[in-house]
């Protein structure tokens, strides 16, 4: 068990490696934050069997070939890559919830772990536009979203953090 656990790590580490190093983008820290959320998004979608192949799977497997795109933008594509990214990152939230609400509870304990994955992503990407943003500005309106989720994460049950990060992605949304 712990010898599995260890090649599947070794395996995410090697292939977080080679997809950072495709990355055309001269910042490392958002190749590596964007690697990151592959990542997330491929635990998510492994997690994705039997009933819960639905439309939050073909969701997210769009909103997944956005966030890899991302990594082949230019300097000049990073935001409106970063922006579609997003926008498929909270709309696969929403399809993942639904199925899961579909489902019921004999599900909640995958469909949790996958809105974990989801919502990491939905943060990541927040972030990086942060990180990316030319304009300073945006990047302080932003900044200011991002901090203003921080008592949420801290004083709610992740259920209702993550219908907050969800709303937040929106606002971030109308911004860029």
């Amino acid at each position: 068990m712990v010898s599995l656990r260890l090649i599947s790590l070794a395996t995410v580490l090697l292939i977080s490696e080679a997809i950072a190093d495709e990355c055309k983008l001269r910042n490392k820290e958002i190749c590596q934050l964007i690697t990151d959320a592959h990542a997330s998004n491929e635990d998510g979608l492994k997690l994705m069997k039997g009933d819960l192949v639905g439309n939050g799977k073909k969701a997210l497997e769009l909103a997944d070939k956005l966030v890899v795109a991302v990594l082949n933008a230019t300097e000049e594509e990073i935001i409106a890559a970063l922006k579609e990214a997003l926008k498929a990152e909270l709309s696969a939230f929403v399809q993942v919830k639904a199925d899961c609400f579909r489902l019921g509870k004999s599900y909640s304990g995958a469909c949790d772990e996958i809105l974990f994955e989801v919502s990491y992503v939905m943060g990541v990407l927040m972030h990086t536009i942060f990180e990316a943003h030319p304009d300073q500005q945006t990047k302080t309106k932003v900044d200011d979203i991002l901090i203003g989720l921080i008592p949420s994460k801290l004083a709610h049950p992740a259920s209702v953090y993550r219908i907050e990060l969800h709303a937040a992605g929106k606002q971030v949304l109308e911004l860029i």
